[in-house]
């Protein structure tokens, strides 16, 4: 008995390096990423733990998906990112050895199949990514994938208190059917827009969709007047008179710019620790919560031929869907803690019985893996948010877009009549 409890300390030290919190384990690597070093970042994640660990084999195509986007390498971002969520689709099927682990050990020791926002945000930055290569096929392909998931997660009960934070891909998917010419589709896509971020009440969005619900008000309404949708302009100017929208005619006689803007930094989760008596010993129950990190730019003026011609607008609130879908499983998550905390002491006082040192090696156990799963998708952005712009066909147009307390950023494009343009960029300060 001896030998097998001095054996038992290497192991608990072994299993505290494990239980490591991924939040610290990746800092250097998100510092290299928020310092804009993205093929810097992109080697430290190769040369990482998580690279090779099988359990976290979404989770590192997850974010290394993200630094090849943020280089611009789209088709391999696209690549990384379908991988991650065929994976998570498989562990939905199940893995039933890492599920009884990490009912043994901690949650941090089962196969990672992310977060119900995260799993959303993979088909719709892959269909960011596809529509940055000009294919608006496979861009649309994705966008009802994340139609899918949402449908799922839905049935199952999760996620869906935070999908009310995403007008984003029913408004980027009719974006993209503008693109074709597909007027109806593009009607039905902004209505379910604007459905999403109003809610079943059917009220008036608020805080930060506000302006976003105005945007989607007159591009439906400008695609209904060009489609004599009577009934649909009936029912806008019976909620608004006021509302007025650009003639769609002069959209299709001029070139447009889409300009999406990823900004700043999305949450990362920290552990939260407490100890609670059970008996002879004491029990370490900890949980993930979110954790916001600051940063200084929350939105974008866009200037044309010197102009200031507006300001983006949230379409995405990561922030808030990930703390909402935290939310939403703490009560699974209790459940799944107490039993394992009960059966760590049920087991340790049966050792202490037997051996009064492997009691207290089997504490120590016990007390070092009871720790928070704080692995997530830390490249996100905090928020998605869009502007679009008409510019003269066929002639040289300066684009400078100024975040709120970053460097601004200049383009020079030229459109012909009725080319669509995707503008994407991303600020971490």
């Amino acid at each position: 008995m001896k030998l097998k409890t001095f054996l038992f300390f290497p192991i608990i030290a072994a299993l505290i390096h494990s239980c490591q919190s991924y939040t610290d384990s990746n800092a250097a690597i998100r510092k290299e990423m928020y310092a804009g070093k993205y093929k810097e970042a992109t080697e430290l994640i190769d040369k990482s733990d998580i690279a090779t660990q099988g359990r976290n084999y979404a989770l590192y195509r997850m974010e290394k998906g993200m630094l090849l986007y943020l280089q611009g390498d789209y088709t391999p971002a696209i690549t990384q990112w379908t991988q991650a969520d065929r994976k998570i689709d498989d562990l939905y099927t199940t893995s039933i050895s890492k599920t009884a682990a990490s009912f043994i050990v901690n949650d941090s020791m089962s196969d990672y199949s992310g977060e119900a926002h995260e799993r959303l945000l993979l088909p719709i930055f892959s269909s960011l990514a596809f529509f940055a290569n000009n294919d608006q096929n496979n861009s649309l392909v994705m966008i009802r994938r994340s139609y899918d998931i949402k449908k799922y997660l839905s049935s199952e009960n999760e996620g869906k208190n935070s999908f009310k934070y995403d007008a984003f891909s029913h408004y980027f998917s009719a974006m993209v059917y503008e693109s074709k010419g597909d007027w109806d589709n593009a009607i039905v896509e902004y209505r379910t827009a604007l459905k999403n971020i109003r809610g079943d009440s059917n009220q008036s969005a608020s805080g930060n969709f506000k302006n976003a619900e105005i945007q989607i008000l007159k591009d439906l309404g400008r695609l209904a007047e060009f489609r004599r949708r009577n009934d649909i302009i009936t029912d806008l100017k019976k909620k608004d008179p006021n509302l007025t929208w650009e003639k769609h005619n002069n959209i299709l006689a001029n070139g447009e710019i889409y300009i999406v803007y990823e900004s700043g930094k999305s949450p990362i989760k920290v552990p939260k620790d407490f100890f609670i008596p059970t008996g002879g010993s004491v029990a370490r129950v900890s949980f993930p919560e979110y954790k916001s990190l600051s940063y200084r730019s929350h939105y974008a003026d866009i200037f044309i031929n010197d102009k200031n011609i507006g300001r983006t607008i949230v379409m995405e609130d990561i922030g808030k869907m990930a703390e909402q879908a935290l939310t939403d499983r703490r009560l699974r998550d209790i459940v799944k803690l107490a039993a394992r905390v009960i059966a760590k002491e049920i087991a340790a006082k049966k050792l202490n019985d037997e051996n009064p040192l492997a009691g207290l090696a089997a504490m120590g156990f016990n007390l070092a893996t009871e720790v928070a799963d704080t692995r997530g998708w830390t490249s996100l952005p905090d928020t998605i948010q869009i502007f679009r712009a008409t510019i003269k066909p066929n002639k040289e147009t300066s684009i400078v877009i100024k975040p709120e307390n970053s460097q601004p950023i200049t383009f020079t494009v030229t459109l012909k009549q009725n080319e669509k343009k995707l503008i994407r960029f991303r600020t971490f300060d």
